[in-house]
C-alpha cells in the first residue's frame, strides 16, 4: 500500500506536503490545499514539480476526479507555488485565480525566474535552472482572472474563502479566510525559525503591516486554526507567538545592517548580504540579495543609509 500524500486533513481542507529540494531538503517543505465546497473544488497553490507526483496521487486518494477542479487559487508567484500551474491547467481546465501585481511573472517562468534571482549584479552567479527553473513544470499557467483583498470565493455549502491581502514577502501575495470553519491560509508572510534561508521580503513596510494585520484579524475574526504553505497547522494563539518571531528576525536583519554599516563604512551590497546572514547563520544566496536591499531603500527612504563611492554607509 502507498503511503498517503495527506499531510492534514479536517473538514473541507486537504493538505499535501512537498518536500523542497537544495539548501532546504529536510528542513522543510511546501503546502498545497484542496478546499471542497458543495459546488466547486478549489486547490490553493500548485507547488513545486518535483511534487507534482504527490499531487497526482492526491486525486486519487481525496476521490477527486481531475476534470472536477474547478479552481486553482495562487497565493503569490514564487516558483515553489506556481511550479505545477500548466499540468494542472492541461489535466483539469481549472480557472486560475490570482493577484494582478506580478501576473507577468506567473506566465513566463524566464522573467520569473530572472526578475528575482539575477534581480542584482551580486545575485548573477545563482544558477537560473538549479535555483528556480527546475522548481516550475515545462509549461506555465497563466493567470485567467484577478483577485485581490476583499473579493470573496463562494465554493457552495457555506464555504466561502475571503481574499486577504498580506504583501511584504511578495507584493503580490494574498491568503484566504474561510468563515465557515474559522480557517485561515496563507503562504509566505510567516516562515518557520528552521528555514534556512535570510527571511525574504521585498519590503520591509509592507511586511510590518501585514504582521500586525494577521495578528488583528486573528483577533477580530476569531481564527480558530492557521494553514501554512511552510509549517504545520497551528492555533491562533501559537499564530501570534510567530507572528511576534517572525518580526524578531526582520528586525534583526535591520539591526545587523545598522552595525555592520557602522563598523565597516563603505561595506559592499554583497559583504553585507554575508554578515547579516553570519548572524542569523543563514545561507549566503539570492533570497537574502532581495531583503537586504528592499531594506536599503528605506534606510535611504528614511535618512538612515546612503551609498557613496560604491559602498554602504550609515547616517546619523
Amino acid at each position: 500500500m502507498r503511503k498517503s500524500v495527506i499531510s492534514y486533513q479536517s473538514g473541507p481542507f486537504a493538505e499535501i506536503s512537498m518536500g523542497l529540494p537544495g539548501d532546504h531538503e529536510g528542513k522543510t517543505a511546501t503546502r498545497v490545499f484542496f478546499v471542497r465546497g458543495a459546488e466547486k473544488i478549489a486547490l490553493i497553490d500548485s507547488g513545486l514539480l518535483a511534487g507534482l507526483p504527490a499531487l497526482e496521487q492526491a486525486f486519487g486518494e481525496l476521490g477527486i476526479a481531475r476534470g472536477d477542479l474547478d479552481l486553482l487559487l495562487l497565493t503569490h508567484e514564487h516558483m515553489d507555488h506556481v511550479g505545477n500551474n500548466g499540468w494542472l491547467k492541461a489535466e483539469t481546465g481549472c480557472r486560475i485565480l490570482g493577484h494582478e501585481a506580478r501576473a507577468d511573472r506567473v506566465a513566463d517562468n524566464v522573467l520569473n525566474a530572472t526578475a528575482i534571482v539575477h534581480a542584482f549584479p551580486e545575485g548573477e552567479h545563482f544558477d537560473l535552472k538549479s535555483e528556480y527553473l527546475d522548481w516550475m513544470g515545462p509549461t506555465e499557467g497563466p493567470i485567467d482572472e484577478f483577485i485581490a483583498d476583499g473579493d470573496v470565493i463562494d465554493l457552495g455549502g457555506g464555504i466561502e474563502l475571503e481574499v486577504v491581502g498580506v504583501p511584504g514577502h511578495s507584493p503580490a501575495e494574498i491568503g484566504f479566510f474561510e468563515r465557515s470553519t474559522k480557517t485561515l491560509i496563507i503562504a509566505d508572510p510567516l516562515l518557520p525559525e528552521f528555514n534556512p534561508v535570510l527571511y525574504l521580503y521585498e519590503d520591509p513596510v509592507e511586511m510590518r503591516a501585514t504582521f500586525d494585520k494577521i495578528k488583528k484579524l486573528l483577533v477580530e475574526r476569531d481564527v480558530h486554526s492557521v494553514l501554512f504553505a511552510h509549517d504545520d497547522v497551528k492555533t491562533a494563539a501559537e499564530t501570534r507567538e510567530l507572528v511576534d518571531d517572525c518580526r524578531a528576525r526582520v528586525d534583526q536583519v535591520e539591526a545587523s545592517m545598522v552595525t555592520h554599516m557602522k563598523t565597516n563604512p563603505g561595506i559592499s551590497f554583497a559583504k553585507l548580504r554575508d554578515k547579516c546572514c553570519d548572524d542569523q547563520d543563514k545561507v549566503h544566496e539570492w533570497r537574502a540579495l532581495v531583503s537586504i536591499d528592499a531594506s536599503l531603500k528605506n534606510f535611504v527612504a528614511t535618512g538612515q543609509a546612503e551609498q557613496r563611492d560604491g559602498g554602504w554607509h550609515h547616517v546619523g
